[in-house]
């Protein structure tokens, strides 16, 4: 898969993904998220809370995000496994005050005033969802 057809599965509204991250000493922590945006081929962004995520990210930046569309076939299933690091992050600013605006118009106020910092990863690596052991 190339990054467009990448993009094009990331961005999807209805793919399900989780963010893994690891503080300083190695410690793995997993969760849900859904805002994450591919915004170019090498670029991810993503608003997030004050949680242990931000917390590992602020102590490690690597990351990794899976992402799946479901199907009855586990083979079938579309996504992918993309590894990246975080390069910044707003807590203010132009680009934090744009996503708290946009998360406020398309998810509530509750979800834009928790926002803490809008992170823009780099792409590292991408690879296929299920590789089939290679």
């Amino acid at each position: 898969m190339n990054r467009k057809e990448l993009m094009a599965l990331f961005n999807n509204p209805t793919r399900l993904g989780t963010l893994a991250t690891a503080d300083s000493s190695g410690k793995v922590d997993n969760a849900v998220f859904s805002a994450l945006q591919m915004v170019d081929e090498n670029t991810v962004m993503m608003a997030i809370g004050d949680n242990r995520s931000y917390a590992n990210l602020r102590e490690n930046p690597r990351a990794a995000f899976v992402f799946f569309h479901p199907a009855p076939d586990p083979y079938a299933w579309q996504g992918g496994r993309v590894y990246m690091s975080v390069v910044k992050a707003d807590e203010s600013g132009p680009v934090f005050d744009q996503m708290v605006g946009t998360v406020r118009q398309m998810a509530g106020d509750r979800a834009a005033d928790n926002i803490k910092a809008v992170l823009t990863f780099a792409i590292d690596e991408v690879r296929p969802l299920i590789d089939s052991g290679k």
